[in-house]
């Protein structure tokens, strides 16, 4: 095997978890919770723009841990405030809810830092190649951010497997999913009585109808 496709190898998987870290918060909303949540590339977004504003007042150590918790923090409040009101009635007003919450998340990016690109250095710490093969360097950065999603991975499958998280979040999509069945029943019931308080009358005029030229 050839220095280069070692390098490239290198590359092809720190980027593959790189968009793990990406898709892992939206396979859990949507396989476990049902929330069609298009939002969780604005919050990803809004996690990077406050990362470089952490980063430039405190350092980098700071940003890494206080950029998640804020975006977290507001996910929750997104959640508590607007979203749980909406689950009840279904995956539509859930996908304006958070499409909505994307434009403004946008919005208000877009005013604080501008539309142009942030210049952005590798901190002195992670600055540097990992390792060289022929010539061709592999940067240290993309070792820490390999480490940081096999860290993230570890994490939620300890989480996922040895607690009761996954029990709550699926108990919370079944009930989530019956006050949906429920409701569709009910919307149902309710149409075909509309329909029938709608047809009754005229059937009986149209029987009285026939019944007095029988009559007559």
């Amino acid at each position: 095997m050839s220095d280069g496709l070692v390098i490239s190898l290198l590359n092809g998987l720190s980027y593959g978890l790189l968009l793990f870290m990406l898709s892992a918060g939206l396979t859990l909303i949507f396989s476990l919770m049902g929330v069609l949540n298009f939002a969780h590339a604005s919050f990803y977004m809004l996690g990077a723009y406050l990362g470089h504003a952490v980063s430039a007042a405190a350092g980098f150590a700071a940003a890494l841990l206080l950029a998640p918790l804020l975006v977290g923090a507001l996910g929750g409040v997104f959640e508590r405030t607007a979203l749980r009101r909406v689950r009840p009635h279904g995956h539509v007003a859930e996908l304006l809810a958070t499409f909505g919450l994307a434009y403004v998340l946008l919005e208000v990016v877009q005013l604080i830092w501008g539309r142009g690109p942030l210049e952005h250095p590798v901190p002195p710490a992670l600055s540097g190649p990992l390792l060289t093969l022929g010539g061709t360097q592999f940067p240290l950065y993309r070792g820490f951010i390999m480490l940081v999603a096999l860290g993230v991975w570890a994490a939620l499958a300890v989480v996922l497997a040895r607690t009761r998280v996954l029990r709550a979040l699926e108990g919370q999509t079944r009930e989530t999913a019956m006050r949906l069945r429920i409701r569709r029943f009910d919307i149902q019931c309710a149409t075909q009585i509309r329909l029938t308080l709608s047809v009754l009358p005229m059937t009986h005029t149209t029987q009285a109808r026939i019944h007095q030229r029988l009559g007559g």
